[in-house]
């Protein structure tokens, strides 16, 4: 199989992976109402990466970096609007405002320092799963949370960063790493049960029931 083969294989993997990724969550808060675990600010982070994705994808004139970006832009706006029409809580909102600021920091200082943005833009996913960690380790109740978006970000870790060694992306090699770790923190709370059987305590700080 030759390497442009692999690149193709790859390439259109981390696009059908973009796609399907925000859709577990998006069907799971349609489904069941709950934002229970749900960081608003992770959410918005997601939509933020993508669009710098998309931005990175241009600039460097990978097809397969910007078509990935474009695929998984309609489930991010879905889940972000579900979410904020279900929850009046804006907590850490400042949050993805410093991040876009960062960005694009960044981009400015490419002409001087053109591996920053690359390496802030593959380290993107820990906007995502850092908030999302926090919330849901933070939260007595993770019913809201869709366990199938982490096992595809598992897979969309592995994936690309078979793409980013292969078509030469270093920015995806830095977001595999990341993107694994963070989807294992989110998922071990996920199978979280060592709680007190009144199931009213967070794992982080917890608590004794009354």
């Amino acid at each position: 199989m030759t390497t442009q083969l692999l690149i193709l294989i790859t390439g259109l993997a981390t696009a059908v992976l973009a796609f399907a990724f925000g859709f577990p969550q998006w069907f799971r808060v349609r489904r069941t109402g709950s934002v229970a675990g749900i960081s608003l600010a992770s959410v918005t982070n997601s939509l933020v990466s993508t669009a710098a994705w998309l931005v990175y994808g241009l600039a460097i004139k990978d097809v397969w970096v910007t078509t990935t970006s474009i695929v998984g832009l309609p489930a991010t706006v879905a889940t972000l609007v579900a979410v904020m029409r279900r929850s009046d809580d804006r907590e850490g909102m400042w949050v993805p405002a410093a991040y876009a600021g960062i960005l694009a920091a960044a981009a400015a200082l490419t002409p001087w320092l053109p591996a920053v943005f690359p390496a802030l833009l593959g380290m993107s996913i820990l906007w995502f799963a850092v908030p999302a960690a926090i919330t849901a380790w933070g939260s007595p109740d993770v019913e809201g949370l869709a366990q199938g978006t982490w096992w595809l970000l598992v897979l969309d870790g592995v994936i690309a960063g078979a793409y980013g060694v292969l078509a030469n992306v270093p920015a995806y090699l830095v977001y595999a790493v990341v993107a694994i770790v963070g989807a294992a923190v989110v998922l071990t709370r996920l199978h979280w049960r060592w709680l007190p059987e009144c199931g009213e305590c967070a794992p982080i700080p917890g608590c004794v029931c009354a």
